[in-house]
């Protein structure tokens, strides 16, 4: 049996941009997901600098604090402390 190679499709900042741009990613919720994993791939609970973050994103502070919102309920993310230290699920 040979196993099917699986051709990597890496997603950087510019390419979520236009993804989003395009209105492929329509959701908040999921463009600060991925936006998350571009700005701290395998930190499990990164500090943000939620002006900074949101203006690199091109996003507003509420839609972002509304989206951070939706990762916790749906268990992704684990808590959201005041100075927004956030802890991530492990998969």
């Amino acid at each position: 049996m040979t196993r099917s190679t699986a051709a990597n499709y890496p997603i950087d900042r510019e390419e979520l941009l236009r993804i989003r741009q395009i209105k492929l990613l329509t959701s908040d919720r999921d463009y600060v997901f991925f936006a998350l994993q571009i700005d701290y791939p395998g930190k499990l609970n990164p500090t943000i600098e939620v002006s900074v973050f949101c203006e690199r994103w091109d996003l507003d502070d509420g839609d972002f604090y509304k989206a951070l919102g939706e990762l916790r309920k749906k268990g992704i993310v684990a808590s959201i402390a005041n100075s927004l230290n956030l802890q991530f699920q492990p998969s």
